[in-house]
């Protein structure tokens, strides 16, 4: 018979959980982790890929047709400037899930540490449950997902749920369900019982962890970016009714379905590559001894040719903080233009444009006003690309620089300035925000647990 140790409000103590209280502690258990790692991922040629073959269509496909495909597609929402590429498409909603508890009266957060073969590091910290309906519902024949049937109830008490966007220069309108759950006492000691090697970290935690270089993986940021910061004080929670929240927007990309075979400006050879090496790449690996549902894998990544960028500017306002960001319709944003940070580019060194070459101008121009620049190089989804990493800013302005213009930015009239609060209603409601501003959102977060930024 298992007892819950608890205090006199029912919480669970912290002398009786496996806990992490500092950024310093979980970065050190990270890497003891990532020192032990036993995985190894070998390059393989797309066509020696197990269980993935190309189609009659022209389509990178599993033999099951599930997890998700490698497609060419060409976009046809500027008929003048048609771009061709392949795109990964994965039209299964995913669940990424993050259980949380208060302890000692405080909001701690369960979190896992994953292995994903794309990831520079191998292992970051990832939420409770992270997983494809594909592996949820062990297509693969391996084992089940732990708690996830916890993370996909409705009837669980939810503070956060929505369907959030994924990059939609790699994705066809790739979508996940992001949550946050909260248990109590009981709850939460069955739970980290269910999921091993899990830990309870405060959120105030993770936030500020968000801050730091290659330790809170993609998924994480993402769900921790829904946080609302009125959980700071436990008595304001106010718990959601059940169903995500989501919002389609409208009109988005035109993309036409074309055989990988017949895209003009690549080529096919052990993988996929663009003609002028720009970019990314196709390219297949093979995974063995890591111990996750099955013990060995095979599947295609997408990696990048550089590292991305993205630069948030943040100003005082009515109400609080203030960012300048951007309607942008990418060729995968077939669910309509995404909200994003101002200042965003899949490649940092690429000037190769005129409009590149001016954004990049008023870039500066602006991270010249600010009186401080938070900086971090985050890596992106390391279960579908390869070494995906970007440089995330966020350029805190003067309290008294307030003039500045749209037109003074560079990139056109769809910026705006935003109030932090409003980000954050359009955020719960779901499928309007890039999953870099939520990164970015998650960071902010991060300033203002610390009180380097006032809410």
């Amino acid at each position: 018979m298992s007892v819950t140790a608890t205090n006199a409000a029912g919480e669970l103590k912290k002398s009786r959980v496996q806990m992490i209280d500092s950024v310093h502690e979980l970065r050190s258990e990270c890497l003891r982790r990532r020192k032990e790692l036993t995985a190894h991922v070998h390059p393989v040629p797309l066509d020696g890929l197990r269980s993935w073959s190309m189609t009659e269509d022209g389509v990178l496909a599993h033999r099951t047709g599930r997890f998700f495909r490698i497609i060419g597609a060409r976009d046809l929402s500027d008929p003048d400037h048609p771009h061709e590429q392949p795109l990964i498409e994965q039209s299964e909603i995913g669940m990424l899930c993050l259980f949380v508890t208060r302890i000692d009266g405080e909001f701690n957060g369960l979190i896992t540490f994953k292995f994903e073969p794309g990831t520079p590091d191998g292992i970051e910290v990832a939420p409770t449950v992270q997983a494809t309906r594909s592996n949820y519902e062990s297509a693969h024949g391996g084992t089940g997902v732990p708690a996830a049937e916890l993370a996909l109830s409705e009837d669980a008490c939810t503070l956060a749920d929505a369907v959030q966007r994924e990059q939609e220069s790699w994705f066809l309108g790739k979508v996940n369900r992001n949550r946050i759950i909260l248990l109590d006492a009981k709850e939460a000691d069955d739970i980290c019982r269910t999921v091993a090697q899990s830990s309870w970290v405060p959120i105030s935690i993770l936030l500020q962890a968000a801050l730091e270089s290659r330790l809170i993986n993609m998924d994480l940021r993402s769900v921790l970016s829904m946080w609302p910061l009125a959980t700071a004080s436990p008595g304001e929670i106010a718990p959601l009714g059940s169903g995500p929240a989501t919002r389609r927007q409208g009109p988005g990309s035109t993309v036409e379905r074309l055989p990988l075979t017949s895209l003009s400006q690549w080529q096919m050879s052990e993988g996929i590559e663009h003609r002028q090496r720009r970019f990314f790449s196709v390219v297949g690996c093979r995974v063995e001894g890591q111990g996750r549902e099955v013990a060995s894998w095979d599947q295609p990544l997408l990696a990048p040719v550089g590292m991305g960028q993205v630069t948030l500017l943040v100003r005082a306002g009515v109400g609080g903080p203030h960012l300048w960001v951007a309607e942008r319709v990418r060729i995968g944003s077939v669910r309509g233009p995404s909200i994003e940070a101002g200042f965003q580019r899949g490649d940092i060194a690429d000037y190769t444009t005129e409009s590149r070459r001016r954004s990049m101008a008023a870039e500066s121009a602006g991270l010249a006003r600010c009186r401080a620049i938070h900086s971090a190089v985050h890596a992106e989804e390391g279960g579908r690309f390869r070494g995906a990493l970007v440089h995330y800013r966020l350029g805190l302005l003067t309290d008294t620089d307030t003039d500045l213009d749209p037109d003074d930015r560079g990139d056109g009239p769809a910026g705006r300035w935003i109030a932090l609060e409003e980000l954050e209603h359009l955020e719960q409601r779901g499928d309007r925000l890039s999953v870099e501003l939520r990164t970015c959102l998650t960071m902010l977060k991060g300033l203002i647990v610390t009180g380097t930024l006032t809410p």
